[in-house]
C-alpha cells in the first residue's frame, strides 16, 4: 500500500511539472493564428472527452512494441512503455493535461494587455515576461488548475491499467492497488486503501477550495 502511494505521488509530481512546462511552451511559442497550434490544442484537450480506457488503448496502439514508435524506442534504447512506470506516468500526463493547459491558457488570456504591450515596448524577452508578469499575476488561477489536474492524475485508473498493467512496486498506483485488493478478496486491505484515497482526495479538494476562495 505504501509503495503504491509512493508510485502515485511520483507520477502526480512528474505529470504536473511536465504539463505546466508543456502548456507554457504551447501558449507562448506557437502563434495564436498558427494552424499547428490549433491542432495541438485540439489534441491536448481531446482526452478530457475520451473514456480513460480509450486513451489507454490508443497508447497501446501507438507505443506498443510492434508499433512504429514502439519499435524505435525498443531498438534504440531497449525500452518499452508497455508495463513500465513511464507508461503509467504518460497516461497520467495525458488525462490531466487538458485541465492544466486550459487553466493556464484562460489565465494568461485574461491578463491585462497593457502590461504585455508595455513589456514588449521595453524589449523584455518572452522568458522574463513569463517570470515577472504572467506567472505572478495569474499564479492563483494556475494553481487551482494544477490542483485539479493533480487530483485527476492521482485517481487515474483506466488508461494506466491498459498501458502499464498492475505490477506491484513498479506500476501499481493506489487506485490499482484497491482494484487488486478487491479482486483478491482482501477487504481489510481494500478498506485501508479506500481510507487513504479518501484522505488524499479530500486534501486535493480542500486545497482547491482554499485557493479559489483566496481568488475571490
Amino acid at each position: 500500500m505504501i509503495n503504491s502511494l509512493k508510485i502515485s505521488l511520483s507520477i502526480v509530481s512528474i505529470s504536473i511539472i511536465w504539463n505546466i512546462l508543456f502548456s507554457i511552451i504551447i501558449y507562448f511559442f506557437f502563434n495564436k493564428k498558427n494552424k499547428l497550434k490549433k491542432i495541438i490544442e485540439f489534441i491536448v484537450t481531446l482526452p478530457i472527452f475520451l473514456p480513460p480506457s480509450v486513451i489507454g488503448y490508443i497508447l497501446i496502439i501507438e507505443l506498443g512494441r510492434n508499433s512504429f514508435l514502439g519499435k524505435i524506442f525498443y531498438q534504440l534504447f531497449n525500452f518499452r512503455f508497455i508495463f513500465s512506470f513511464e507508461g503509467a506516468t504518460l497516461a497520467a500526463i495525458i488525462v490531466s493535461m487538458p485541465i492544466i493547459y486550459q487553466s493556464i491558457r484562460v489565465t494568461f488570456d485574461s491578463i491585462d494587455k497593457v502590461y504585455i504591450e508595455t513589456a514588449q515596448c521595453l524589449g523584455i524577452s518572452t522568458i522574463n515576461m513569463i517570470r515577472y508578469i504572467y506567472i505572478p499575476m495569474g499564479y492563483k488561477k494556475i494553481l487551482s488548475g494544477v490542483i485539479l489536474g493533480a487530483g485527476r492524475a492521482f485517481g487515474e485508473f483506466g488508461a494506466t491499467i491498459l498501458i502499464a498493467g498492475n505490477i506491484p512496486g513498479k506500476t501499481q498506483t493506489l487506485p490499482l492497488a484497491l482494484y487488486s485488493a478487491i479482486e483478491s478478496g482482501d477487504y481489510i486491505l481494500a478498506n485501508n486503501i479506500l481510507v487513504l484515497l479518501l484522505i488524499f482526495s479530500s486534501l486535493f479538494l480542500l486545497l482547491y477550495i482554499l485557493v479559489t476562495k483566496k481568488e475571490s
